[in-house]
């Protein structure tokens, strides 16, 4: 989510947290009302059971006085039970409004995306004599192009024809890694071989399988790149040759392809 995005959600998320607390207040007040009303309604009913009462005594005295006054007290309490109809109503329709605010307050559920990108930005060096090597200078960029942590990110360049092309670059070797502490200076990540035995991958696959020294994790919108790397080819060129790259992590067990690849023709 971008930065405005995630401003305007935190602005329109405050907005509800408003609206509901002015809801709440709202309906606390109508609730009373209704209270008010319900015992209001209790009363007239009582009074005028008790008038009802009177006029059963006076029932030959001042008949026509009672019937008028038991006429306004229906008529009240008539009135009465409209109002507090009515105040239930407001107050249930207030409660719905209340949830269904609530409800857009909560925050969002996003789904996780796993998803990553990689490509070659790679220059060719033609040699000044015959018999120096052809080299390819370049870099291998990885970006996660999800919403969630890349963990344990690996990398595969594989050279074809096998054993056509050598690759070096800041690759750090088993003997060399007894103190991972010499290299806290060095410019961008180091790499290790990530199996013991990677001489014999590169003779038989010619893959070159990579991790990072110390990067085990890619953020959302970050790249790692495996930088400066140089890649020696025999010269003049005696058969056509490639070099692919593949990204795996333990997101991506199956690993993706690279946008482009290196080709020598």
């Amino acid at each position: 989510m971008k930065k405005q995005d995630s401003q305007n959600a935190g602005e329109r998320t405050l907005q509800l947290q408003q609206q509901i607390l002015h809801y709440r207040s709202e309906l606390s007040r109508m609730q009373q009302l209704v209270n008010d009303a319900d015992n209001q309604v209790k009363k007239e009913l009582i009074r005028n059971q008790y008038l009802q009462e009177k006029l059963n005594e006076a029932l030959h005295t001042h008949t026509d006085q009672f019937e008028k006054e038991v006429f306004k007290l229906e008529k009240k309490v008539l009135t009465l039970e409209v109002a507090l109809e009515e105040e239930k109503k407001r107050s249930s329709d207030l409660r719905k409004k209340l949830l269904m605010q609530e409800e857009q307050a909560k925050p969002a559920v996003i789904a996780p995306v796993i998803g990553a990108t990689a490509h070659f930005q790679a220059s060719i060096l033609l040699p000044k004599e015959d018999d120096e090597p052809l080299t390819v200078f370049g870099d291998f960029v990885i970006k996660n192009t999800g919403n969630k942590p890349l963990q344990q990110p690996v990398i595969c360049l594989q050279i074809t024809p096998v054993s056509y092309g050598s690759l070096s670059g800041k690759i750090i070797l088993q003997r060399k890694m007894d103190d991972t502490n010499l290299f806290d200076d060095a410019p961008g990540p180091l790499w290790r071989h990530v199996h013991e035995n990677w001489r014999e991958r590169v003779r038989t696959d010619g893959q070159y399988w990579l991790k990072p020294l110390k990067e085990n994790l890619v953020e959302p919108g970050q790249t790692l790149v495996f930088s400066s790397f140089e890649i020696s080819f025999p010269f003049p060129p005696e058969r056509a040759a490639a070099v692919n790259g593949f990204v795996y992590a333990k997101e991506l067990p199956n690993g993706i392809p690279s946008l482009n690849k290196i080709s020598l023709q």
